[in-house]
């Protein structure tokens, strides 16, 4: 009885752990000089699943929940930037950037 106890914990802490997987890519682009970007088309790599940044400087595009793709910045129909989404240093935990409900930041040079 105890081990049927225990195992029905376990699984119970288990489904708890789980998160939502990320939905959205999103944040705001600027330039180096801290202005911020309007109209900037951001896709996402590989597709033509695209954004533009708004009066803001800030994009959000739907993801595809089942991968993590890099994201390339076009201003003026030209790619400018690769954003890396995901990568690791070293062999130390994963990171993420604009993903995860993170809303980052980017700075560009756009001359």
């Amino acid at each position: 009885m105890k081990i049927f106890l225990l195992n029905i914990i376990l699984i119970t802490s288990s489904f708890s752990g789980c998160k939502d997987r990320p939905k959205f890519y999103e944040g705001y682009i600027y330039t180096k000089e801290k202005k911020l970007l309007t109209n900037v088309k951001i896709c996402e790599l590989g597709t033509i699943n695209c954004s533009e940044t708004d009066a803001n400087g800030f994009f959000k595009i739907k993801k595809d929940r089942e991968r993590i793709s890099d994201l390339i910045v076009f201003y003026k129909n030209s790619p400018i930037d690769t954003i890396k989404t995901a990568w690791s240093q070293h062999g130390e935990r994963i990171s993420y950037s604009f993903i995860e409900g993170k809303k980052d930041t980017l700075f560009v040079d756009v001359k």
